[in-house]
């Protein structure tokens, strides 16, 4: 007898081994030429998700058997739980196959933990099923430690792990309160699953193999391994997540009807046209976990909404980029225990973000310190690329300033007492073209200084910074042309030398300054006794071994314990200039910044490291998502050029936003857009609109809006209402998808953001059920912005569009 059974296992063994190894990269080379717009969905967890990795549950023999547990960072009470079940047909896989899974449930607020097992190779059914009980066991045991709620325990697998979740939730209905089966079978001895599972020509079969014989010689085995067999009364709800291929989810339909004869509920998502094993891939992860979080809050019950992006990992440190959306340029200042920051809006209306934070990490946007782009003629229009470059902040003589370049017109001044507002109208300090990148400094003998950059598109030269002497008031300049204090040209290697921000300290100049561009750039640093030099030059940090490419000019902030740190910012493309703080140390007087690199004296970023101010701080993120509900806009929004009151309303219908239709044109060249930021590099948005057309033409749209754009939304089209998807190149050329008739003119519009920047549309009319709109596309940057979201309405006089909501989601 143990001969033979040793020999069995020996052959299960050389089965399981003769198996392509199931992960996503042998997957996609089979998918691709049918489905050329998927990616590998990426695993990697948005800030503040913390990953465990190798967590060893359970040991057999010199076996360890582990698991990675995601965990969704800060929260006021323990995070429900989510256990995840890899596939491979029993007898390959690995758990990596969950990680993007379970990366986006973490961010929603879930904990998940991606289990390994023992393949059947190593050792056949029911060691599995033991293996994962035994993970839920440890978890549960466990949880006080994870921050966890042990009462709140989901499990969910795909394909063989859906099989597996299923089974081991209709064995634990205590431990286990909800089961999700993407594509897994429910019951083996169908006649339908028999026909795949019990091929003969397979010898053995996958599941075959786990079980040690074929149905016929192992029918108990077999009907003991069908979750079909185990459900009953007391079983946990059960979602289905099916693709587009009925065999592998075979037994759901049974399966359900039997749950339903104990009044179980379950229920049942379809995602049509995809492959099996779609859920390692995008775009269809995001619409995976839209199905199970909706559902795992039906019966696990809610889960407060978290934001997509939260640099504070809630241990006391923090992960770059502090802001993952586009505040390009961002300079800040601290007063008292205050920490504030502006950045670059370019064409966009209002202007200048004001951002506060207690801690460095936690930021809040305030509002902004331009209601309107001056001068106001230029800005009816979108100017792409234009208006507010590069601003400098600073506090003197009990006022807030802002120093910020036009490159068209020159440098303006605006100044405030407080933070907030309300700002002073904008002062042309500086006129010219060109003039860009400003930087004042009060020295100790009461004079006052200003250095700036050059653009070159506009002054036909850059890679020097020039200095002029400024009226204390800071209302008109005392020279007529400057000085050239550093010139990038002298110094070898150097190019497009910009962004300088000035400082004094310990008797010296610090001209802080990049070099290089902003996509594969360095940060400089300046030095000099004299304020008109010569300057020392010395690059105190540079990419190194890290992904952040760049980094490019920020700012240097003391706290009021003598630390020092750096903002600076990384350009990401479609996400835009995203924003990183770095610890910065002193080494014979000259600042390094970040970490050690490879290079004596220069610093590389941070990843994650010790936040700068110690103590407990609420997390604070700009905002993203809107009600509105409020008496005017919420902070996040921006208009494609100087707004206009006929454009909306926020009374007309209380708790919505009322577009109102502007005349029709391309979406690049409409000043009525309006936008916001990327906020996280995967997200969710989730709009629900009514459009009330006057006549056909008349539409509400949502998008993303770059150099290139694509957007879609409600049409009415021969009199009734039809989606509609516009995509429209950089040189103006647009093509439209026209897609189903609705019921009405009310929808739900879903983008979804991937790694990446590749963007879906899907659209819904009851809120629940989604349907795909066109293929994949990547978005697109703007000229030096990120792209952006967009909603508009346009058509005829007297129409326009309710906005009830628009929600962002990780």
């Amino acid at each position: 007898m143990r001969r033979a059974a040793g020999l069995l296992l020996a052959l299960a063994a050389t089965a399981a081994s003769a198996q392509a190894p199931y992960n996503a990269e042998t997957t996609y080379r089979k998918l691709a030429r049918d489905y050329p717009y998927i990616r590998i969905a990426s695993g990697e967890a948005p800030a503040p998700v913390q990953v465990r990795k190798n967590l060893v549950y359970a040991q057999r023999g010199e076996l360890a058997l582990g698991l990675d547990l995601y965990l969704p960072g800060p929260g006021d009470k323990p995070a429900p739980l989510v256990v995840l079940v890899h596939g491979g047909g029993w007898g390959t896989g690995e758990r990596a196959n969950m990680a993007p899974l379970a990366a986006r449930l973490a961010a929603r607020g879930y904990a998940a933990a991606t289990v390994s097992y023992r393949l059947s190779g190593q050792a056949r059914y029911p060691a599995a099923i033991e293996d994962v009980k035994e993970a839920v066991r440890w978890l549960r045991q466990g949880a006080a430690a994870y921050g966890i709620d042990p009462a709140r325990v989901a499990i969910a697998g795909g394909s063989a792990g859906g099989q597996i979740a299923s089974l081991v939730g209709m064995l634990e209905p205590r431990a286990i309160r909800a089961v999700v089966s993407i594509d897994g079978l429910s019951d083996f001895t169908s006649e339908e699953a028999r026909k795949h599972e019990d091929d003969p020509a397979k010898n053995p079969s996958a599941a075959g193999a786990w079980f040690g014989g074929r149905y016929a010689e192992k029918e108990a085995l077999w009907r003991d391994a069908s979750p079909i067999t185990h459900a009953g009364k007391g079983s946990p709800p059960v979602l289905f997540i099916v693709s587009g291929v009925p065999r592998f989810s075979v037994g759901r339909e049974a399966m359900a009807s039997k749950l339903a004869s104990h009044g179980i509920h379950s229920d049942t998502v379809a995602l049509p046209g995809t492959p099996h094993s779609f859920w390692l891939f995008d775009p269809w992860v995001a619409p995976t976990v839209d199905a199970m979080t909706a559902f795992l809050e039906r019966t696990l019950g809610a889960v407060p909404a978290r934001a997509p992006w939260s640099a504070d990992l809630g241990d006391g440190r923090y992960r770059n980029p502090i802001l993952h959306a586009d505040y390009s340029d961002p300079d800040a200042i601290r007063v008292g225990d205050t920490y504030y920051m502006v950045s670059s809006s370019f064409a966009n209306a209002p202007g200048l973000p004001l951002l506060v934070s207690k801690d460095m990490v936690n930021w809040e946007l305030k509002g902004h310190a331009l209601p309107q782009l001056v001068p106001g003629a230029q800005f009816q229009a979108p100017q792409h690329g234009k208006g507010v470059w590069a601003p400098c902040l600073r506090y003197h003589d009990g006022r807030f300033w802002i120093f910020y370049p036009d490159p068209d017109q020159g440098v303006y001044v605006t100044t405030a007492t407080r933070f907030e507002g309300p700002w002073s109208a904008p002062h042309l300090l500086l006129a010219g073209k060109g003039i860009i990148d400003p930087t004042p400094l009060w020295d100790d003998d009461g004079k006052a200084y200003l250095i700036h950059a050059w653009a070159k598109s506009r002054a036909g030269f850059n890679n020097v910074l020039t200095l002029r002497r400024m009226d204390p008031g800071g209302r008109s300049l005392l020279d007529s042309e400057g000085k050239v204090v550093i010139d990038g040209n002298a110094l070898p290697g150097y190019r497009t030398l910009e962004g300088p921000k000035l400082y004094k300290a310990n008797g010296w100049y610090y001209v802080f300054a990049p070099a290089g561009g902003v996509e594969h750039g360095w940060q400089s640093v300046f030095r000099s006794r004299s304020i008109e030099g010569p300057y020392e030059a010395r690059i105190v940090m540079e990419q190194g071994a890290t992904p952040v490419n760049g980094p490019h000019q920020g700012a240097w902030v003391t706290t009021p314990q003598g630390a020092d740190w750096f903002f600076h910012f990384q350009d990401r493309r479609a996400y835009g200039r995203v924003v990183h703080l770095e610890p910065m140390r002193w080494e014979d007087g000259w600042p390094i910044i970040g970490e050690p690199s490879g290079k004596p004296g220069v610093g590389q970023p941070v990843l994650e490291y010790a936040k700068p101010v110690a103590g407990s701080f609420p997390q604070r993120v700009p905002a993203a998502s809107d009600e509105f509900d409020g008496k005017t806009l919420a902070p996040q929004w921006q208009w494609a050029a100087n707004p206009q009151q006929r454009w909306y309303a926020l009374d007309a219908r209380p708790g919505q936003l009322r577009l109102f239709a502007q005349p029709d044109g391309l979406v690049r060249d409409l000043p009525s857009v309006l936008t916001q930021k990327f906020p996280a590099p995967a997200f969710g948005v989730t709009a629900r609109v009514e459009l009330h057309a006057q006549r056909d033409g008349d539409q509400v749209g949502l998008g993303a809006m770059g150099l290139a754009s694509r957007w879609f939304g409600l049409r009415r089209i021969e009199g009734k209402p039809r989606v509609v998807m516009v995509s429209c190149a950089q040189d103006g050329k647009c093509a439209e998808e026209v897609g189903a008739v609705l019921p009405g003119y009310a929808a739900h519009l879903r983008m979804h953001v991937t790694a990446g920047a590749y963007v879906s549309f899907s659209y819904s009319v009851d809120g629940v059920r989604y349907t795909q709109l066109g293929l994949p596309f990547e978005a697109t940057m703007g000229r030096w912005v990120g792209a952006q979201l967009g909603l508009f309405t346009t058509g005829a006089a007297g129409a326009y569009a309710d906005i009830d909501y628009l929600r962002i989601s990780p």
